[in-house]
């Protein structure tokens, strides 16, 4: 643990200065589409195992919402740093509200089916991409380079609270109503979303191209802005180990995830609203860690926390896989919800910091391609695992083997999260990119 991290510690402005008005709408419209994912988390693979009881399937499902962060994230950033970012998300919310009330009216005639279901579901994961990758490219430009940690702490106790915590005991109590009431409530809350951002008001484009030597017309160039922001990421001593290490976690999560429903239901012994609450443990867990780990700059090291959130991640994974209860399941969730955050909050402020203006859609974009795309075939492994081995192991392991595995994953990269991104490293970096003014330059205050 380091305590000398001077470039973590925000100063007396940045802990009780107002975020401002700009800020709080982009926290709105963030929370109204978290609510309507927490709805469906839930509703989208409850409503899969409807149309069939194959776990194959069932995880295809799922793993077709994060698809696209495979192969259009990269994308998503180019178009992030051409245009506002704003206007981004708007028409990004839009289309996604457009594709729910076309899912309610598949459930109210009757006629949805798997093939159906996975494509409305990777349109509406096209629509994510364009639209969460903004989002947070866009904190910089909202606040001031002190108020990080704490803008997206806010940002980690809203999405947790309305997507877990929230949502998912909310499309609990729908589903019990009707499926198609789940699908409508999301589509009705994204629309919501829309309007948030419809009433910021400033100029949220991408700060000028500012590399000496730059041609003129490399921001005109797709493919160029594409293989800059690729260059860049990759050559990073600290962001590119990131990313690696983040995707492999966030594969191992997705197994469980894939799962998770059928996990419930055939070991666990719930029913919808019973799912609904569990669910609800993560987000306990979260907000938890959103209020708790701001207040932890400067006093832990980022490296330390990655390595101590990978550490438990495993430990938790492996427990709820082999102990089976509802009991551990409850306890180990509520841990993996506050390291989830902890993770998250270290690894967008570090995005954030070291990353400049210019490139930061690219970065979070080229980042999440790695680590978010891996989570749809993370998904496919976790139902291929559960389809191979339910023959030889029988269906209650069977169902637990992505939780096991996921948990011998989990502790490997640990080991070598403290191998590969060390304090001394992280610190030189920060240090480097502060020296030359990248992170929050140029922001805009209210």
């Amino acid at each position: 643990m380091s305590q000398n991290v001077p470039h973590k510690v925000p100063d007396e402005h940045g802990r009780r200065a107002p975020l401002g008005a700009r800020f709080h709408q982009l926290l709105g419209a963030v929370g109204l589409g978290n609510l309507g994912d927490g709805i469906a988390v839930v509703a989208l693979p409850w409503y899969a195992t409807t149309l069939t009881d194959d776990a194959l399937l069932v995880a295809l499902v799922g793993a077709a919402t994060r698809l696209p962060w495979l192969f259009l994230a990269l994308v998503a950033g180019v178009v992030g740093d051409r245009t506002d970012r704003r206007r981004l998300m708007v028409r990004a919310g839009a289309a996604k509200a457009v594709l729910l009330v076309l899912l309610t009216a598949v459930v109210v005639l009757g006629v949805g089916s798997i093939p159906l279901l996975v494509l409305i579901a990777l349109l509406v994961g096209t629509c994510e991409v364009f639209f969460d990758n903004t989002a947070q490219s866009m904190v910089p430009s909202v606040v001031s380079r002190p108020q990080l940690e704490r803008a997206n702490g806010l940002l980690q106790v809203v999405e947790r609270v309305l997507n877990k915590f929230l949502g998912a005991p909310l499309a609990g109590a729908l589903l019990a109503v009707s499926t198609a009431w789940a699908f409508g409530a999301q589509a009705a809350l994204v629309l919501l979303a829309v309007v948030c951002l419809v009433g910021m008001r400033g100029d949220f484009r991408p700060a000028a191209e500012d590399t000496p030597g730059e041609s003129a017309d490399r921001r005109s160039s797709v493919g160029a802005m594409l293989r800059e922001g690729l260059v860049w990421l990759w050559r990073h001593p600290v962001l590119r180990p990131l990313a690696l290490v983040s995707g492999a976690s966030n594969l191992a999560a997705a197994m469980n995830g894939a799962v998770l429903v059928l996990f419930a239901q055939e070991v666990l012994g719930v029913g919808a609203q019973g799912y609904g609450l569990l669910m609800t443990v993560t987000a306990f867990g979260a907000v938890t860690g959103a209020l708790v780990v701001p207040s932890l700059t400067g006093r832990i090291h980022p490296s330390s926390a990655m390595v101590v959130v990978l550490t438990v991640l495993g430990a938790t994974a492996l427990a709820v896989g082999l102990l089976r209860s509802v009991p551990v399941f409850v306890v180990c969730y509520f841990l993996t919800g506050f390291v989830s955050t902890w993770w998250n909050i270290t690894l967008i402020s570090l995005i954030q910091r070291l990353t400049p203006d210019r490139l930061r859609s690219r970065i979070f974009s080229a980042h999440r391609t790695v680590s978010w795309g891996l989570l749809s075939v993370g998904m496919g492994l976790g139902g291929a695992l559960v389809s191979v081995s339910e023959g030889p192991l029988g269906r209650e392991w069977a169902l637990a083997a992505p939780f096991v595995t996921a948990g011998l994953i989990g502790l490997a990269l640990a080991l070598v999260a403290r191998l590969v991104l060390g304090p001394a490293l992280v610190d030189r970096a920060l240090s480097d990119a502060e020296a030359r003014g990248e992170p929050g330059s140029g922001s805009r205050q209210d």
